[in-house]
């Protein structure tokens, strides 16, 4: 049905295709939740997880979130200290490794979401949302305070 139904865009601006840096805002505060298309689905069957900025966008602009992309991606998150709204989300899918399984959970895992009302599921998100926000602008001060005390040292 999907394919079907396709072809699908994004409706950008052609200059605008493939510019990592450009947010609609518009559309970002009129959606309650982020469906996060990652690069990959199966990294390259690498069996490792690859993720861009795309994640990372729902995460500054403060949306809970459900990364389609390789397994792990949510534990990987996990470990760099973000919080990924298990309490409210069927997070199951992370760990199948199968392709075609994890494709299958995930899509139940939106059909859930899509069949409640989001206004209340997001405010139960809003306390992980808001430390996310907080979590990622902490790293990126960090980062940036270790580059400028290297480029000093290195002087």
């Amino acid at each position: 049905k999907f394919v079907d139904n396709g072809p699908y865009r994004y409706d950008l601006d052609p200059s605008r295709y493939n510019n990592h840096r450009f947010v609609d805002s518009k559309m970002l505060n009129q959606s309650y939740f982020n469906l996060v298309i990652e690069t990959h689905f199966d990294a390259d069957q690498s069996g490792g997880t690859f993720l861009t900025e795309k994640t990372f966008k729902p995460i500054k602009f403060g949306q809970p979130f459900i990364i389609i992309g390789p397994p792990h991606s949510l534990k990987l998150l996990r470990s760099l200290g973000y919080k990924t709204f298990d309490n409210v989300i069927d997070n199951s899918y992370d760990s199948i490794e199968d392709n075609t399984e994890r494709w299958l959970k995930v899509r139940d895992t939106i059909l859930t979401i899509k069949q409640q009302n989001l206004k209340p599921l997001f405010d139960k998100c809003y306390e992980d949302v808001v430390y996310n926000q907080y979590h990622f602008a902490s790293r990126i001060k960090s980062n940036l305070d270790y580059i400028v005390k290297e480029i000093n040292y290195r002087q």
